[in-house]
């Protein structure tokens, strides 16, 4: 088993086999690990930023709309998804590396989490509908707070509260209505802006 830098210095410094093996593990894995967190962070940060910064650029280049609040709160919402989408990808492989240095194998690590991702994913395949166009609905500015909707069966309310899950619709009666956004197969707005 080849031992790392720290390792060859200590053996030729005179250390005994074991010994420059111990001191490899104690101190040369340790800093391997705390400078690959610090560098998760930092390209986690940078990588959440430059997300922010291409949504704020792709907003301010767009020809098709005005700004307004609601295009600010779309664009916000748009910018924090795909900002926590790039940290949790850049954490994931940060901890994959971390336990690859370790000298945990991780072929069947990868291998039973990708049974579970599979099982996982059947189970969620409406969370992830509903996930997915919800995004679309803040992309395409279908509709947002304020407008009033008809939404399949569902009565005719106002629009209370968009997120990437749901949207929560107060009829005219008073009824809160919850709709998944995977649920949403026809809608109407009754109130088109001029936008």
């Amino acid at each position: 088993m080849d031992g790392g830098f720290l390792y060859e210095l200590f053996s030729r410094l005179g250390m005994d086999d074991s010994a420059a093996r111990a001191a490899d593990l104690l101190l040369a894995r340790p800093l391997a690990i705390v400078l690959l967190l610090l560098g998760a962070a930092v390209i986690s940060k940078l990588g959440t930023r430059l997300a922010r910064r291409a949504v704020k650029g792709l907003q301010q280049r767009s020809p098709i709309r005005p700004v307004s609040a609601r295009a600010e709160l779309r664009s916000e919402t748009l910018a924090q998804v795909l900002g926590t989408l790039v940290a949790v990808v850049v954490w994931v492989m940060a901890v994959l590396l971390a336990l690859d240095i370790v000298g945990l194998n991780l072929a069947p690590l990868l291998a039973g989490a990708g049974i579970a991702g599979v099982a996982v994913g059947f189970g969620a395949q409406s969370l992830v509908r509903d996930f997915f166009a919800g995004f679309f609905i803040l992309a395409e500015d279908q509709y947002g707070v304020g407008d009033v909707i008809t939404v399949g069966a569902s009565p005719t309310g106002t629009v209370e509260d968009v997120t990437l899950r749901m949207t929560r619709l107060r009829a005219d009666d008073g009824v809160v209505w919850f709709v998944p956004n995977g649920e949403i197969k026809q809608l109407g707005r009754h109130n088109p802006r001029g936008e």
